[in-house]
């Protein structure tokens, strides 16, 4: 029984939009994955796991480095718990 002290709250997930017009690269890092883009800036993400790309996004693959082909994307990012995934899709 804990007399003093806060009870530790549960982090909640969360979660963010981006819009990839122009393409992007997913590469395969040490610890998981990377996407990177420009909008206007060259953007960065890390995940902890492969993202999860839909069937109507055009993609080539090379190794362990994926090209998103299509010009206009969602990127939907979600963290929890310390795990960060996402979601590629079309406009």
């Amino acid at each position: 029984m804990r007399l003093f002290g806060r009870k530790k709250k549960k982090a909640e997930p969360k979660a963010m939009e981006y819009e990839i017009f122009g393409g992007a690269t997913v590469s395969k890092v040490v610890g998981g994955y990377e996407i990177t883009w420009r909008s206007p800036n060259l953007t960065t993400i890390r995940l902890t796991s492969k993202p999860h790309i839909d069937d109507d996004v055009s993609i080539s693959e090379e190794g362990d480095t994926v090209r998103i082909l299509s010009t206009e994307c969602k990127l939907k990012v979600m963290s929890k718990d310390g795990e960060t995934e996402a979601y590629i899709s079309k406009l």
